[in-house]
C-alpha cells in the first residue's frame, strides 16, 4: 500500500517528501496568487481583512500542510509584506495594523506545519520499516520455495542421494567461510559440482563480474569448455535483463545461433549482479520450469552467502560459530539504526546452568518472531543471542513484559531472573557490530 502510494504521482503531488529548491518560490508565490485572486473579488479588501473569515490565511496553512511550519512562516512572512503594500497604494486607509488577525493565523499555520512534519517522519519511517519487511518477505520466499523443491527432490532421489539439498547448502557455506579470503566467489568448485548433481548440468562455467564486465577467466569450470563468449546472444540477454536464460525461450529459440544452453546470473538479495553461470550442455529434458528455477534459487542462496562483505568477514574470524547471514543482517540494521530508519534492539540470554532456565532460553528461541535473528555464542551453556528488527525502546519493553508472563504462567515464578535466567541488551547504532557485540558478551560476563 505504502508503495503504491510513493509510485502515485497525484498524491506526490499534493504532498511531496520534502521541500526543494523550488519550494522556496512556491511559498511566496501562492499567497500573491491568492492576493491577486482577493484583488479581483474585492478591490478595497484584497487581504479579505474583513467580514466574517479571513480567507486570506487559508493560502498560507495550505503552503504549510504541503511543506511544513518553515516555508508556512515564510508565506504569513509574504502575507505580511503584502499588507504593507496595500497600505503603501492607499488600501486600507481607516484600518489599523490587524495584529490579532497575523497572529492567530500565524499559531495556526505553525499548528498546521508542525502536524505535516510529524506525518512526514511517521510516513518515512513506515516506508523504511515497509521497504525492510518487503526485502526479508523476498528472502523468505526464495527459502520456502527452495524448502519446497528440497523436499520434492528429496522424495525422488532418496535412494540414490546421500544428502538432501539442505546438507548441500550447509556444505557450501562451510566451504565457501573456508575458502573467502580475499576470493569474490569462494567455493566455485564445490558450487559448480552440486549443480551437476542436482540439475544435471554436464559442461559449464562460473565467471565473475569485474567492474561492469565479465572477466574471461572463468572461477571454476565443469567439463571441457569453450572459451568465454562476451558477444554471445543469449549471455547478452541474460546480463542485461538480470534473469536466467535458456534456450527454449520465446520466439527467438530458433534463431539462437550460440553453443550457450542456459546463461543464469547470480544475483544476491540486494539486486547486486556478482557473476554469471554458462552452461555447454545438460540433458535437453533437464530445462525445465522446475529444475531451472531451483538453479536460480541455489544460486541465489549462494551469492547470499558469498557477498556478505568484509565486515562480516571480521565478524566471523572474531567468533566462528555466528553465522554470515546473522553478521550481515547485524551489519545491515545497524546502518539502518544509524540512519535513524530503523530501531533494533539485541539481547543476550545467559542461563545459570539449570534446567529449568536452560528450557525457558531454548523455548524462547522456538517462539521468536520469523523476522528475528538467532546466534548461540555457546550452544552447550545455552547462551542465545536474539537480534530484534523493528524494535526500539518500547517495543523491547512490551518484548520483556510478554516473557515475564509467561515464565509466570508457564513456570510459576515471578521473573525470568527468579527463573535462572540473565539477560542484557543494547539497541543498535552507528558504532561498527565487532564492539557493539563485544560490549554485550563483556556485560554478560560482569
Amino acid at each position: 500500500m505504502l508503495g503504491k502510494l510513493g509510485d502515485n504521482r497525484f498524491a506526490r503531488f499534493l504532498a511531496p517528501p520534502g521541500p526543494g529548491v523550488l519550494a522556496w518560490l512556491e511559498a511566496p508565490a501562492v499567497v500573491l496568487v491568492a492576493v491577486v485572486i482577493g484583488a479581483l473579488v474585492r478591490e478595497t479588501d484584497p487581504l479579505f481583512l474583513t467580514g466574517g473569515i479571513r480567507w486570506s490565511l487559508v493560502a498560507a496553512m495550505l503552503v504549510a500542510l504541503r511543506y511544513g511550519s518553515l516555508l508556512g512562516s515564510l508565506a504569513m512572512l509574504t502575507m505580511l509584506l503584502a499588507w504593507f503594500a496595500c497600505k503603501a497604494i492607499g488600501l486600507y486607509p481607516e484600518l489599523m495594523f490587524p495584529e490579532q488577525t497575523f497572529l492567530g493565523g500565524y499559531i495556526i499555520v505553525l499548528i498546521t506545519g508542525e502536524f505535516a512534519d510529524i506525518w512526514r517522519t511517521r510516513l518515512r519511517r513506515a516506508e523504511s520499516d515497509a521497504a525492510y519487511a518487503l526485502e526479508r518477505l523476498h528472502n523468505l520466499t526464495q527459502r520456502h520455495v527452495l524448502l519446497r523443491l528440497s523436499h520434492d527432490r528429496l522424495e525422488e532421489n532418496l535412494l540414490t542421494k546421500p544428502f538432501t539439498v539442505r546438507d548441500a547448502l550447509l556444505r557450501l557455506r562451510e566451504v565457501m567461510m573456508k575458502e573467502s579470503g580475499g576470493n569474490a566467489l569462494p567455493g566455485g568448485e564445490e558450487l559448480m559440482n552440486m549443480l551437476a548433481e542436482y540439475c544435471q548440468l554436464q559442461r559449464g562455467a562460473l565467471y565473475q563480474l569485474v567492474g561492469d564486465r565479465l572477466d574471461a577467466e572463468p572461477v571454476a569450470v565443469l567439463g571441457d569448455n569453450q572459451p568465454l563468449d562476451l558477444s554471445d546472444g543469449l549471455l547478452l540477454y541474460a546480463m542485461n535483463n538480470r534473469i536466467l536464460a535458456h534456450v527454449q525461450m520465446g520466439e527467438a529459440a530458433d534463431k539462437y545461433a550460440g553453443h550457450y544452453w542456459v546463461c543464469a546470473p547470480i544475483i544476491n538479495s540486494g539486486g547486486e549482479l556478482v557473476g554469471v553461470v554458462v552452461v555447454e550442455r545438460m540433458p535437453f529434458l533437464s530445462i525445465n520450469h522446475e529444475n531451472l528455477q531451483l538453479l536460480g534459487l541455489l544460486l541465489n542462496f549462494y551469492a547470499d552467502v558469498a557477498q556478505h562483505g568484509p565486515e562480516v568477514e571480521e565478524l566471523c574470524r572474531e567468533w566462528p560459530g555466528l553465522a554470515p547471514v546473522f553478521g550481515r543482517e547485524l551489519v545491515a540494521l545497524s546502518n539502518l539504526a544509524f540512519a535513524g530508519k530503523m530501531d533494533t534492539t539485541m539481547v543476550l540470554f545467559v542461563p545459570n546452568g539449570t534446567n529449568r532456565a536452560q528450557q525457558i532460553v531454548e523455548a524462547l528461541n522456538r517462539g521468536r518472531r520469523t523476522l528475528d535473528g538467532f546466534w548461540w555464542v555457546d550452544a552447550s551453556a545455552y547462551h542465545l543471542v536474539l537480534m530484534m528488527p523493528m524494535t526500539g525502546v518500547h517495543g523491547f519493553e512490551s518484548f520483556l513484559r510478554r516473557i515475564e508472563e509467561w515464565v509466570r504462567t508457564e513456570y510459576d515464578v515471578g521473573s525470568l531472573a527468579q527463573a535462572g535466567v540473565h539477560y542484557v541488551y543494547r539497541y543498535l547504532d552507528g558504532r561498527p557490530v565487532k564492539e557493539q557485540i563485544g560490549e554485550l558478551l563483556e556485560a554478560a560476563d560482569a
